[in-house]
Order: structure tokens, then sequence, then C-alpha cells
């Protein structure tokens, strides 16, 4: 039994990616967040209403059937919206208590992190926040699930948590 989780929302699969590659390096389980409602997979109607990312603004997420009192150390991958975390890693961490406990963060975009540390940190006052990555992803069209992050990046961020 491990010690640690991986918890991630991923809107395009870049998180994912990232997140199933951090579950298998530290042997962790492994938590995918998911809208209730699943978000258009038009990108201009999600943005039509997704455009105001407020921290304030809440989406339903379905139920986690994960058991959190059993993880000392978590990690949190989610995509920027709109210089923002994810409104669903925002919903999560409303409604689950993850204090007390050692965590590493991540934001994957296309060069644009906005506030999203800042908001994990609001969101988590008291959590140990061991260390941030802002992940790097292309925003050349046809390249986008390109990471320009580099692993060794990702490797030192893992240690973090360790």
């Amino acid at each position: 039994m491990t010690d640690t989780l991986v918890i991630y929302y991923s809107f395009t699969g870049n998180s994912k990616k990232v997140a199933n590659y951090v579950k298998d390096k530290l042997g962790a389980d492994l938590l995918e967040l998911e809208p209730k409602i699943p978000f258009s997979t038009d990108y201009d109607e999600v943005v039509a209403e997704w455009q105001n990312n407020d921290i304030k603004r809440d989406v339903e997420i379905k139920d986690i059937q994960t058991d959190l009192s059993k993880y000392q150390k978590v990690v949190l991958i989610t995509c920027t919206w709109w210089y923002g975390i994810s409104p669903v890693m925002k919903k999560f961490l409303k409604d689950y208590d993850l204090s007390n406990k050692d965590v590493i963060v991540a934001s994957c975009n296309a060069g644009w992190l906005g506030h999203c540390f800042e908001d994990y940190r609001t969101l988590l006052p008291n959590s140990n926040i061991k260390g941030e990555l802002n992940l790097v992803f292309s925003e050349k069209e046809g390249e986008r699930d390109k990471m320009l992050t580099s692993q060794k990046e990702i490797d030192c961020w893992m240690e973090k948590i360790k």
C-alpha cells in the first residue's frame, strides 16, 4: 500500500499523460476527477462558457470513491483554464479536505500559467505545499500534445514529495 495519491483532471489528455508518468515513477495510486456533466468537445463552446474562470464559480464533479485519509502525500495535476486551475480541480479542492498533507502541484498549459499556483495556495491553506511545476506544452496547432517541460524537471519536482 502506498501513502501517495496522484489526483488529476485532464481536458485534452496532457494532464493525464503526466499523471500516469508520476503514478508509475512514485508507485502511487491514481484518482481522475471528472465533471458530472462532461464539457463540450467543441473548444469554442467551452471558451464561451468558461472564459471568465473565476475561482468562486463552481462546476459539479462526480463523487470520488477514494478514502483520502489513507494518504499523507498528494500530487495535484490539472490543466490551466484562462489563467487559473481548471473548474474541476477547484471544485475538488473546495469540497475535499487535504489539510496537513504534503502536496506538490502542477498545471499544464501552453505558456500561460497565470495565477494557477496562487489558486492552489488559496484552496490549500492548511496543506504543506512542497513544490510547484509549470508543465508547458506546445502552443503550435497540431503539436499541442508535445511537452516542452523536460522529464528531468518533472523528476526533480517529484523528488519534493518523496
